[in-house]
């Protein structure tokens, strides 16, 4: 039964790309990229770790089941929100672009973030004593004890997405092109460096999404797959090699990276996933809200000034895996490790138990409208999309934890200088004539 459900997963999954595809011929409609996602972490993984006899030690075959059939709902949920806005006959007709003064305020504001990203990060690898002993070492890159300025540097995502807009829009200039250099430049050394998934594929779907949506371009599906699948084949070599790859490292790598899927490790997604999910329903606990509630209103105060915020709001556990490795030695047997993620399904469980599931469609049909009106629409429908897209590695494989400040940093100031520009510049149809920028 466990093994059936893990193929209907797949199935759903598959389905849902075809579906989409057929009804928009759009290589970045939602599905597309995050089907391979729900696909890897609720249908390979757990196959590869089953054919391998690894989830014997951790779980009993009934756990399996009711684990494995919430993902397959999970997934149906998501896919079914998603495809509810509709795909079918989506088109650019009628969208808007901008003028010669929009385009000047989403470059200015641009380089207002971008500087201050810049800034933020030199000085969070000035506090470690440079540029080598930030990347001397494994995984460890620039730090600094205010949160602030940590996570300031991802301003440089944001700068990248308007001042990309405004080029692509009317001319690429000199200008463009050494500001894009500069803004994304820093996190491409920290992504390698530090061998992280989350920023190298933020990277990739900010790049290629920025300039084919803003060109109302596509690349054909066979290449779109093929980037896809070297993607993802990167994304476990950095993983995998991720005590390997530093300054002064002898850069002996292994593409080996079968361990990564296979490996029976309390850290596995999918095994911490389902520890989570059966911890949480055993003991009937559940958190109603109260850590995303922590991470809107309360993470945003420095821990300087309140160093015990998230114990005095009810929730210590934050501090261990943003509260999601709770109860699994007394009612698993064995302990979660230090630094894991349970996956998107997993943490709305956590969360909001049965409610997980019609919020699945929710956030499908979110991500879904977003990729409409960034397709019908334009303007900065079309960076809010590239947002969500460039999250979505951390929706799915992660925690919303991760998700909701980071969207939060990357989405409102986009806003903002979108909402500058259309007030200082009325936008245009396209198919009048504008000044050239």
């Amino acid at each position: 039964m466990f093994e059936l459900l893990i193929w209907a997963a797949l199935a759903v999954v598959a389905a849902g790309m075809l579906y989409a595809y057929d009804g928009s011929r759009d290589v970045f409609h939602p599905l597309m990229f995050m089907g391979p996602m729900f696909g890897f972490i609720y249908g390979w993984m757990p196959l590869k770790l089953n054919s391998g006899h690894a989830l014997e030690g951790f779980f009993q075959n009934d756990q399996l089941v009711f684990v494995q059939a919430l993902n397959v709902i999970g997934v149906l949920c998501f896919v079914v929100g998603c495809l509810s806005v509709g795909c079918r006959g989506v088109k650019a007709e009628g969208r808007r672009t901008l003028s010669w003064a929009g385009a000047r305020t989403l470059v200015n504001g641009g380089v207002v973030l971008g500087t201050i990203g810049v800034v933020a990060w030199a000085v969070s690898i000035a506090n470690v004593g440079g540029f080598y002993n930030a990347f001397s070492k494994p995984y460890s890159g620039g730090w600094d004890d205010s949160g602030y300025i940590r996570d300031a540097s991802m301003l440089m995502f944001p700068a990248f997405i308007l001042i990309a807009t405004a080029a692509l829009h009317f001319s690429m200039r000199p200008f463009h092109i050494v500001c894009l250099v500069t803004f994304i430049s820093p996190w491409i050394v920290q992504a390698f460096f530090t061998a992280r998934r989350g920023p190298t594929t933020i990277i990739v779907i900010v790049v290629a999404m920025s300039y084919y949506l803003n060109r109302n371009k596509r690349p054909p599906i066979v290449i779109t797959a093929i980037g896809g699948i070297a993607l993802g084949s990167l994304l476990l070599f950095l993983v995998t090699n991720r005590g390997k790859l530093y300054l002064g490292s002898d850069f002996e790598v292994t593409t080996d990276v079968s361990d990564m899927v296979e490996k029976p490790d309390s850290g596995n997604e999918y095994i911490y996933g389902a520890g989570a999910m059966l911890s949480s329903e055993q003991r009937q606990s559940f958190y109603w809200g109260r850590r995303y509630f922590a991470q809107v209103l309360v993470r945003p105060i420095p821990s300087a000034i309140w160093p015990t915020k998230y114990a005095d709001v009810g929730l210590p556990e934050m501090g261990y895996n943003a509260g999601t490795g709770e109860g699994f030695s007394e009612t698993l047997g064995w302990e979660g490790a230090n630094g894991s993620a349970p996956g998107l399904i997993s943490d709305l469980f956590l969360e909001f138990h049965w409610l997980a599931f019609p919020l699945l469609v929710v956030f499908g049909r979110v991500y879904g409208y977003v990729w409409k009106r960034a397709v019908q629409d334009g303007a900065g429908w079309i960076a809010q999309y590239v947002v969500i897209s460039a999250l979505s590695i951390y929706f799915v494989m992660q925690t919303m934890e991760a998700v909701i400040f980071r969207f939060l940093i990357l989405s409102i100031p986009i806003w903002s200088i979108w909402a500058r520009a259309t007030l200082q510049a009325k936008l245009v149809p396209r198919f009048e004539r504008v000044a050239q920028f």
